[in-house]
């Protein structure tokens, strides 16, 4: 065989200079703004990144990366940060929503709304998703006269929050809903609500006339991320009240990093509070735990919630 076929077969297990860029990239990203870092072995990490057997195949080594660096988290504590591939973005993208938030009466004065993940990467997706529980939340109030709600947020498994606040800002007064709270100074960035605002663009503006009818909060092991956000956002108002099972438990900030190929890493860099400043550093646990994990508009935890707004 000669030589210089061999020299080229090595060439090929090694990986490309994208790659080890890549690699030196997330390190410095994680060590820098992970809320995790002091928890992680920055010597062992090191150690072990050079050692990884990388192939030259980027998609493959691309993953190993992004593998090594999520297992290192996880151990650390950090049940929440993940990367994107870039592949991965496109087709979300592409995609429309898959659920849209949808709205009952559900009798005796008792208005259901519900309001699923919304995972998008676009700001007209977004706006789009915001408007729906708005118009939903008017549809119903409009049509009967309306003594509590039901914000039902059971199996909401996050994705972007800020349309989820904007489109149940119908039911509150408009203010400080909760906090990004840094680990290290305690610096509390506000989550600010506006009627009719979502970031930069203006978006449907109706608001219920008695903002402080009762409204019970559903949640359960799979309300997470920005579904536990947005159950936070209620949280520290005395008309409000949660019911059915404890949260996911992924209460922490995540913070988009775009690297170098056209991936995302959203890495864990705060922990929230809500309104009161109460902190939330693992799963929300209701006030009223109900054994019923139906999921539906007339089950155990639903019946108990309209029992209470009842009262």
């Amino acid at each position: 065989m000669s030589p210089f076929l061999m020299y080229g077969q090595k060439d090929k297990n090694l990986p490309s200079t994208e790659v080890i860029k890549l690699k030196r990239e997330i390190f410095k990203i994680v060590k820098k703004n992970s809320m995790f870092t002091n928890s992680l072995d920055w010597n062992e990490i090191t150690r072990e990144s050079n050692a990884l057997r990388l192939n030259g195949n980027d998609s493959t080594d691309t993953q190993i990366l992004f593998d090594f660096f999520t297992q290192k988290l996880r151990k650390a504590g950090d049940k929440h940060s993940f990367f994107i591939a870039k592949k991965s973005i496109s087709k979300i993208m592409e995609t429309p929503v898959a659920v849209a938030p949808q709205a009952d009466y559900l009798g005796e004065g008792i208005a259901w709304i519900k309001v699923p993940a919304c995972f998008t990467f676009d700001a007209a997706k977004d706006k789009a998703f915001a408007n729906t529980i708005r118009s939903e939340i008017k549809r119903i109030d409009s049509g009967q006269k309306i003594l509590g709600w039901v914000v039902d947020l059971r199996h909401n498994t996050g994705g972007n929050m800020w349309p989820m606040l904007a489109g149940l800002n119908a039911l509150i007064e408009d203010g400080t809903v909760g906090y990004f709270v840094d680990p290290n100074s305690n610096k509390k960035q506000p989550w600010i609500s506006q009627n009719g605002k979502l970031n930069s663009s203006t978006i449907n503006n109706y608001k219920i006339e008695n903002k402080k009818v009762k409204i019970a909060v559903l949640i359960d092991s799979m309300t997470g991320s920005s579904g536990e956000m947005t159950a936070i956002s209620f949280l520290g108002l005395p008309n409000v009240k949660t019911f059915g099972q404890p949260s996911a438990g992924y209460t922490t900030a995540n913070q988009t990093y775009y690297l170098s190929n056209g991936s995302q890493l959203l890495l864990a860099v705060q922990f929230v509070s809500d309104r009161t400043g109460k902190p939330y550093k693992d799963m929300i646990m209701p006030d009223v735990v109900v054994d019923d994990l139906t999921n539906s508009k007339s089950d155990g935890v639903i019946q108990t919630a309209k029992k209470w707004l009842l009262e």
